[in-house]
């Protein structure tokens, strides 16, 4: 069938493609979903799997963490989809028969199982199936809302308690923090509370507002902004950033209990930069290259690395000024600093009226950023000012790259060594997982005393895939090979191959240099090395059944209710 599809698709264009491809689309993710439901059926079939069940990392997380890492999701992805995958094929065989002829879409589908997903008896989980199938593959365009309507009208036919009520506003609460994909280091809070709490939050945030003084260069909004911050810290006040010596606020908040780890270069940490003194005039009539240097007695010499400065941090304070030049691109590090406060610059030097339409829609240049990105761990991009903010009031460690250090003696790693593996790993080093490292096992790749306590034999673990690496590993199961520079190579029981660098390698390429290389010492015997897995007090399905129930349990006293 799906061949047939994509031959009747080649040789389209126009409208007529992208109806025929979006049918082919469909056909292909539903062979996909498809294969996970098969994942999970041979993983049932295979010997010892009702034990397994019982295992704190059952065989659906197994299966999970293999469909993870071959679409490099992460394992709560993964996840989801393998539970819409399972649902659809056992519960509702004639949906999955649409979906493979691609005339249903998967947040179709998505939407099928879940909200039919409170039907427990089989004869009306089948005849809701049965009736989906006949009114979906011929159906208009719809919306997901219009789709949750179309579904709970036929699941209302068929059982009335199963039917997912709205819930009321007050029990639709909560707080969602989205952090910004654009690369800005900024995040976005969307938080539903008690009115009470609101009014109780919106004071508490103007009163932290107004703890600097009356030169701090924020704006009221700004400032409002970082006392959110400063409540998720803990503190009481804000620290103030006029930078008077007087300032009877300037002191910095106290230290609390709230930890965020953010690796960034020295330079981004070092003292802000004073003004070089002005060197002499150039000729008028010898007008010296715009990017010539000119020395003075602060600069670095050249080949100095120690100082963090970068090439371009130099050439920004030392060139000669031009007469017509950059004077609108902030090039030293204090300038990016202290941008990121106060009313935002003019968009025009120059009238509106005073301008060609040409001039009016051409973007002003940008601002050429001279301190090195920083990230938060976890992976997620940091610019360097604002890690600069970041470090006001914070504890600050020096990180080591151990280089061909010997192995340390013991089991586990000195403080040193695991804060080296955690900024240079960054993340659990499982592909797809996206656990930061500051949550992480630091795992012997080797185990222990087999391999080393070395850089090159330990990273970053997940403690859902540690124990995947333990007890689901073998010559049949998960294997993992580390090579001197981090990187991890990591062999499904598939024997398919997956690949994970250290996320660190992008903007600490450093902190990736080979390290010694580790040789172990023998192989153990076993791979789980004499442990047992942790188990469940219940399986997962007999805790999906009791969630089903207590659903419907409190659907039929909604419906019942006066």
């Amino acid at each position: 069938m799906f061949e047939s599809l994509v031959a009747s698709t080649a040789g389209r264009s126009g409208a007529g493609a992208v109806e025929s491809w979006s049918r082919v689309e469909n056909a292909a993710c539903a062979r996909r979903v498809a294969a996970m439901a098969a994942m999970f059926a041979a993983a049932r079939a295979a010997d010892g799997s009702a034990s397994r069940d019982q295992w704190c990392l059952d065989n659906w997380d197994a299966v999970a963490a293999h469909v993870g890492a071959a679409q490099r999701i992460t394992h709560g992805a993964a996840s989801n989809q393998l539970l819409i995958a399972v649902a659809l094929h056992e519960r509702f065989p004639l949906v999955a028969a649409v979906f493979a002829d691609g005339l249903i879409t998967y947040q179709l589908v998505r939407v099928v199982v879940q909200r039919g997903a409170l039907v427990v008896d089989p004869s009306a989980l089948h005849e809701l199936d049965r009736l989906l199938a006949d009114a979906l593959g011929d159906r208009e365009p719809m919306s997901v809302a219009t789709a949750e309507k179309t579904v709970d009208a036929f699941v209302a036919q068929v059982d009335p308690h199963a039917v997912h009520r709205t819930e009321t506003r007050a029990r639709g609460r909560g707080v969602d923090v989205s952090e910004d994909e654009d690369g800005s280091g900024m995040a976005t809070v969307y938080a539903t509370l008690f009115a009470h709490d609101a009014k109780a939050f919106d004071a508490r945030v103007d009163s932290l507002a107004r703890t600097v003084c009356p030169a701090d260069p924020r704006t009221v909004d700004q400032r409002r902004a970082d006392a959110i911050g400063a409540v998720a810290h803990g503190a009481d006040r804000l620290a103030c950033l006029c930078e008077t010596e007087d300032c009877p606020a300037g002191e910095y908040p106290p230290s609390t209990g709230v930890v965020v780890y953010v690796i960034t270069h020295q330079d981004a940490l070092g003292e802000r930069p004073s003004p070089p003194p002005p060197g002499p005039k150039p000729e008028p009539t010898v007008p010296e290259p715009a990017d010539d240097v000119s020395p003075g007695e602060n600069a670095e010499p050249s080949g100095t690395s120690d100082s963090g400065a970068s090439d371009s941090d130099e050439r920004s304070n030392n060139v000669v000024p031009q007469p017509e030049s950059r004077d609108d691109l902030p090039s030293e590090p204090a300038d990016e600093r202290t941008a990121l406060d106060g009313e935002p610059p003019a968009m025009f030097t120059t009238p509106l009226r005073e301008l060609t339409l040409t001039e009016a829609l051409t973007p002003a240049s940008g601002r050429v950023a001279t301190l090195r990105p920083a990230a938060l761990m976890g992976g997620q991009f940091l610019p360097g000012a604002i890690a600069c903010r970041a470090s006001i009031g914070a504890s600050i460690t020096r990180i080591v790259h151990p280089g061909q250090a010997p192995p340390e003696p013991r089991y586990r790693p000195s403080k040193k060594l695991a804060d080296f593996v955690r900024c240079r790993d960054m993340t659990c080093r499982f592909p797809g997982c996206t656990v930061p490292a500051t949550h992480a096992d630091v795992d012997h790749t080797i185990p222990w005393p087999f391999g080393p306590t070395a850089a090159s034999n330990l990273k970053c673990l997940c403690r859902r895939h540690h124990l995947l690496k333990t007890f689901w590993g073998g010559e049949s199961g998960w294997r993992d090979v580390q090579l001197d520079d981090g990187t991890v190579v990591w062999t499904a029981p598939d024997g398919r191959q997956h690949i994970t660098t250290p996320g660190s390698r992008l903007l600490f390429p450093e902190l990736s240099k080979s390290t010694a290389t580790v040789v172990a010492s023998d192989v153990p015997r076993s791979h789980t090395g004499g442990l047992t897995m942790p188990r469940r007090k219940t399986t997962r399905a007999h805790e999906r059944a009791r969630h089903v129930q207590r659903n419907r349990a409190a659907q039929a006293e909604a419906r019942t209710a006066p």
